[in-house]
Order: structure tokens, then sequence, then C-alpha cells
């Protein structure tokens, strides 16, 4: 059995090698070649010239530099653990709980049905109907309505529904209000003087049943209704900066392919190898995964950004599809790359670019003493291999000894450090490559600067 996994190797160049039809002693033999020729690398490692990784820090791409405590609305648990952590690892950032979470959506689902609303006052909407309902209704009815007025009466409908009527003189506006907001109507007297949001539907037949109609008949006056009333929520009053909205989408399936191959199918009289050409069926187990994001601010509803991450791969065995890791399993090793992604956006991220040292080929004198400090940064003690090139460069003022105490400082003492001693030798020299390297220094040092604001900040 052939199994391919995430990262190849071994098995998965067994597999593509016979899917190209190359036969197993073909095989055995280009084995053998990989392997001395990783030897011969191994031995001629010594001719290579020695690099060494240098770490700098990338800004976000995304402008939070105003926010502090946020909220996280996934649908993954692997998702909200990842960005939580990268979040709170800034030591900028807090994430909000799901009280809190919820407290926001709720403002937030009020916030956007009241956004559409018209104000207009309780008494010129009562005048606009008594003048003429059909003129009325063609401006107002099944529209959102910001209204005021003062409380005549709370009470019930035989329904259930609460209500309370605003008072316009001999007439009235009454207003029946969402279940989310019963705390609220409980909460006012009469007397007081209240705004409401809601959708107006005009005037409306008697209904004897009805609390409200009866009340409107009893007061010998006309009444405006306005239904699925909300108080207005006005801003937002909670301790959320932000809020991340994350949603994945999986997509798995499984099919197969029919390959022919050559098939060892055991010995012959004379102990030789038998191979035979038969079809191998391989099932294939192909992932993609989507992070569809957006992050919004809580104050004033600005997109600070959005978009989608992704990331793909295929699992394929020539055994049967019970061999193959589960969907739930590929999504969730897939995951990691746009998350990655994803991080990057929101908070500075650590980078590392190899930088390759420089090798003298003219000074002889340099050359072997060089060679000592390249022992040094094999043995990845750098900081005293930049000690010795220093020396080496203050005696022959070569170029390779400064390029190389300038590329190594940057790795142990910082990028600031390492750029005035870089300058010193691109001065001096007027190498292309010290200049060059001098340039990606800057940059580095640049990114190293904005990522240090925005933490700040």
């Amino acid at each position: 059995m052939f199994f391919r996994n995430f990262d190849g190797g071994k098995d998965r160049m067994e597999v593509n090698m016979k899917m190209l039809g190359i036969k197993k002693k073909r095989h055995e033999k280009l084995f053998l070649f990989s392997l001395l020729l990783v030897f011969a690398v191994w031995i001629f490692s010594g001719c290579v010239t020695p690099s060494v990784p240098v770490k700098y820090t990338e800004p976000a791409r995304l402008d939070m530099s105003d926010i502090s405590r946020i909220a996280i609305d996934s649908d993954n648990a692997q998702a909200t653990n990842e960005i939580s952590r990268r979040l709170t690892a800034t030591g900028k950032y807090t994430i909000a709980g799901a009280d809190e979470l919820q407290a926001w959506k709720q403002w937030n689902e009020f916030a956007a049905y009241q956004a559409p609303a018209t104000e207009v006052k309780s008494a010129n909407l009562v005048e606009a109907y008594l003048a003429n309902a059909v003129r009325a209704d063609a401006s107002y009815s099944g529209k959102m309505l910001k209204t005021s007025g003062a409380v005549k009466e709370i009470g019930v409908t035989s329904g259930g529904r609460y209500f309370v009527r605003l008072e316009v003189g001999k007439n009235a506006v009454d207003v029946f209000f969402a279940p989310s907001q019963l705390d609220k109507v409980a909460s006012i007297n009469k007397g007081n003087t209240i705004t409401v949001v809601g959708q107006c539907v005009g005037f409306k037949l008697p209904e004897m049943n009805d609390t409200a109609e009866i009340l409107r008949i009893l007061g010998a006056g006309q009444s405006v209704y306005i239904i699925n009333a909300i108080f207005p929520v006005g801003d937002y009053p909670g301790k959320v900066d932000a809020v991340i909205s994350l949603r994945t989408k999986a997509n798995i399936q499984t099919a197969t392919r029919s390959v022919k191959e050559s098939v060892y199918v055991g010995k012959d009289a004379d102990g030789k190898a038998i191979y035979q050409e038969q079809m191998v069926t391989y099932y294939d187990r192909q992932g993609s995964l989507d992070i569809n994001y957006q992050i919004v601010r809580t104050r004033g509803g600005s997109n600070i950004g959005q978009g989608t991450k992704s990331a793909k791969s295929s699992v394929y065995s020539n055994k049967d599809p019970s061999y193959l890791p589960s969907a739930s399993d590929i999504a969730s090793k897939i995951i990691d790359k746009p998350l990655l992604e994803l991080a990057g956006e929101m908070v500075p991220t650590e980078r590392t670019v190899s930088v390759t040292l420089a090798k003298e080929e003219n000074n002889k004198e340099a050359k072997k003493e060089m060679s000592e400090a390249e022992k040094l940064v094999k043995a990845k003690d750098y900081k005293a291999a930049a000690e010795s090139y220093g020396k080496i460069y203050a005696r022959y003022n070569n170029f390779a000894a400064g390029y190389n105490q300038a590329v190594l400082t940057e790795g142990t003492e910082g990028t600031v450090a390492a750029i005035v001693l870089m300058e010193a030798v691109a001065k001096q020299t007027n190498e292309n490559l010290a200049k060059t390297t001098l340039a990606e220094m800057q940059s580095r040092n640049k990114a190293n600067q904005q990522a240090a604001q925005q933490l700040s900040k």
C-alpha cells in the first residue's frame, strides 16, 4: 500500500515512479544513485558558502492601531484559538468573552434594523393620515419610522402583544413592541416622553377583541399603528473595539483513478523476481479550505479588512479509501496555512531570511584566517564569528570580511547596528553586493519600526 502524506517524502517518490511506469529494479538503482548523490553533497558541503538566519518583524497589513479589545465570532474552534493566541501574544490585544460578543451582536442587529428609519413627529404622522390616508400610506406604510411622543397608555392586547399609546390630542400612535423590548417597556410610565423605531402599517380597522383598538374607539380618536418597534440603541456602549468574523468552508472529495504498473508477484524456479503489468486503482482524497473573514470597528461600523484565505491538499492510497485521513483531519491540517496568512494581516509577524556570507578569493592571508571564522559560523557561534571577521577586516580592509561582520551583526545585535557597519563597507569598497544588502537591511529596519509603532499605539 502506498500513501502520500501532506509532506510528501519517500512514499510519494515511490508512488510517482510507479505511476510513470518505472520498474522495480530501475527504482532500486535510482534509489542507490540518490543515496550516492546525498553522500557527495555531504562530502563537498565544505565548498558551499554558509548562510546566516536574520530575523525581522513584518508589520501588520491592516491598520488596527486604535484597537485593543477584540471579539472573535467564528464557526471553527481551531481558527478561534489560533487567532486568539497570536493576538494576545503581542501584549496589545485582549479577547472579549462570549457574553460581550453576544451583547454586541444584539446591539448590531438593532442598529441595522433602525438604520433606514425616517424621523417624523407623531403629530405630523397622525395629521397626514387624517388628511388623506391613501396619500399617507404611499409615504409611510411599510416604511421604518422613528417617532416620539408622550405615553398615554401602556397595555397588552388580547393576543398578547405589548403596546404603548403615544398621545396626539384626541388621536394617537399605537406602538407594538418586539419581544426583546419588553424589559424596557416595563420600565416606562404614563406621562414619559419616549422615542421609538418601527414599521408603520397605517390606520387599522377596529378589532373588538384587541385592547388597543377598544381604547382607541373609546377615546373617540384615530390611531396610526407602528409594529415590531424597538427603542433606539444609540451608540455602542460596550468595551469591545472590533469584531473579527471568521467563516470556514471545507470541500473534501474522494476520487479514483487506475494506472498500469509493474507489480511484483513472486519468484521463478531460479529465484528471480517476477513482475507483471497490472492495473492499480488509486483513491484520492482532495481537500480545499477557505476562511472568509471580516474585521469591523464596533463604533462607527467601519470596515478594517475583509477577504478570503485558502489552502489545498490531497492524499492518496492504493489500498482502499478507509486508509485515507478523514475529511475533518484533512481540514484541520490544511487550515494552518490560511490561519498564518490571516494572522499576518492583523498582527506584526516575525520573519526569517537567510543571508549568504561572502567568500574571499583574492587575499590569501585573509582567506586563510577567514576559514577559521567560517568554522564558527558552521558551529552557529555567530557572535564570535562576527568578532573574528571584524578583526580580519581591520587588518586587511577586504570586502568579504567586512561584509560578513555586518551580516552576522544583524543576526546577533540587530539591524540598526548592522546598517552602520554595512554603510562603512559599501562606502569603502563600492561593492554592489554591499549596496544591495544595505538596502535590504534598511527595508527590514523600516519594517521593524513600523511593527513597533503598531504595537505601541
